[in-house]
């Protein structure tokens, strides 16, 4: 190494301010503003007018026809993103016809090489989704829970199987032959060494670079690019994705919480114009339904419906205050403990299955 992680983090310090995180639009600003950043800007449009770079690029293709070679550094004359030079090289003679991927810095002589692997995981579900009445419901408990799913014998509810991949920078023997002629190429040209990855994993200290908040950012997301996740996490934070239930599959007490939700939303929904034509998010429920979620939706249905902005709004006005007025006498009978009342689960099946609803935003598939 020519350079101790202290010396890195003192060029870190000469690029990147201080202290200003990327969150918030006004801190953006004042980041761009800063001198750190123009000095940033301009060692970037000294790379890209390196006619070192694409000559590399060039020797690449002549000395391996048969890999694709794809520059990821069209954007530095504009002076935007990353502190390197950045290419893949695909390797059609190897298992799975996989990648490398190469990073040369620009204000430090280091490089990186890495491949991809995939990790595979079969985990028991800890979540599911299900459409019910145009409106995705996100549920944060197992699909076998007996409460909320019928189906418990279905195989598909009782195992995920999914796969991540994660950067590798240890490489295989089919990939060593390609990576050692590129960087034996790269350091005759540019005069760097490849950066040990102990060394760019470290972080870095009241340093933002997007999208890394203050804290979070690395010596490789700071000295080559912040596109990656250069630290693969631990099989206990690997989050298991959720599995689909379908609506037939759950249980009475269940679906009678989803109707009084689902209709709620629909009527919230449909008096929001920027929601019109498109998938407007979803809820989240554990399964209960809870007064205090009612009464909240209650209170931003007649905020809008106060002033209609949408021509249903307007010509559904009437009906639609009608109906609210129900629901609010409903809820306010209700202890709010346990399911909700079967005459409330009457009023969500009458409105659900109204002309009310024709012209809400319906959920994704």
């Amino acid at each position: 190494m020519k350079h101790s992680v202290r010396e890195l983090l003192d060029v870190v310090y000469r690029y990147y301010p201080h202290g200003i995180d990327v969150i918030e639009q006004v801190d953006v600003q004042r980041y761009k503003e800063t001198e750190e950043y123009g000095r940033l800007v301009a060692a970037r449009r000294r790379a890209a007018a390196d006619e070192r770079w694409p000559a590399l690029l060039r020797r690449i293709e002549e000395r391996f026809p048969s890999s694709i070679v794809t520059n990821n550094s069209f954007h530095l004359p504009t002076g935007a993103l990353d502190a390197s030079y950045s290419f893949s090289v695909s390797l059609p003679n190897t298992t799975g016809a996989r990648t490398l991927w190469f990073h040369i810095g620009f204000l430090v002589p280091y490089y990186l090489v890495y491949g991809w692997r995939l990790v595979q995981f079969v985990r028991q579900p800890e979540r599911f989704r299900v459409v019910f009445g145009g409106v995705n419901f996100f549920i944060p408990r197992s699909p076998n829970d007996s409460a909320l799913v019928l189906s418990l014998d279905d195989e598909k509810l009782k195992s995920v199987t999914f796969s991540e991949s994660y950067i590798d920078f240890e490489l295989s023997d089919d990939e060593l032959p390609y990576a050692e002629w590129i960087a034996r190429d790269i350091e005759a040209t540019f005069g760097c060494e490849r950066m040990p990855p102990e060394v760019g994993t470290v972080l870095v200290p009241d340093v933002a670079v997007n999208p890394r908040a203050l804290g979070k950012a690395r010596l490789c997301d700071c000295l080559f690019t912040a596109g990656h996740e250069w630290v693969p996490p631990s099989p206990s934070e690997v989050r298991t994705p959720g599995v689909e239930v379908d609506a037939s599959c759950l249980t009475g007490r269940f679906v009678a919480v989803l109707k009084v939700l689902a209709a709620l939303y629909n009527i919230l929904w449909g008096l929001m114009p920027e929601a019109r034509g498109a998938f407007f998010g979803g809820v989240t429920t554990d399964g209960v339904l809870r007064k205090e979620e009612i009464l909240r939706v209650l209170a931003e249905i007649r905020v809008r419906m106060d002033q209609p902005k949408t021509p249903r709004g307007i010509a559904s006005k009437r009906e639609l205050e009608a109906a609210i007025r129900e629901i609010e006498a409903l809820v306010a009978g209700w202890d709010g403990e346990g399911e909700p009342p079967a005459s409330m689960v009457a009023w969500a099946s009458s409105f659900l299955a109204s002309s009310l609803v024709d012209s809400a935003p319906k959920a994704s598939s």
